[in-house]
């Protein structure tokens, strides 16, 4: 093959694009392309993300995080608040 020939040369993957925004040769070095294929679960189990969307929604997280928040303000004010050792 002559420099130049163009016969069997690969050209790079300047401007492809590929799922979440990565180089495609990223992908494929560092998890062998797996968000390009079938999830290998062939089981009858559900996934555990679709256990926890199932019972969490994004508003009962929020939720729960406020009324934790509140709860320790609450505490802190009852208590006084963190004290000088000094």
């Amino acid at each position: 093959m002559r420099p130049g020939s163009g016969e069997g040369r690969r050209t790079l993957p300047l401007l492809t694009t590929h799922v979440g925004g990565r180089s495609a040769l990223t992908c494929r070095f560092k998890c062998g392309d797996a968000c390009a294929h079938e999830a290998p679960n062939t089981t009858a189990n559900a996934y555990f993300g679709d256990v926890v969307s199932d019972a969490l929604s994004r508003r009962s997280v929020l939720r729960a995080g406020a009324v934790v928040t509140l709860a320790a303000a609450g505490t802190a004010a009852v208590t006084g608040g963190p004290t000088d050792a000094a």
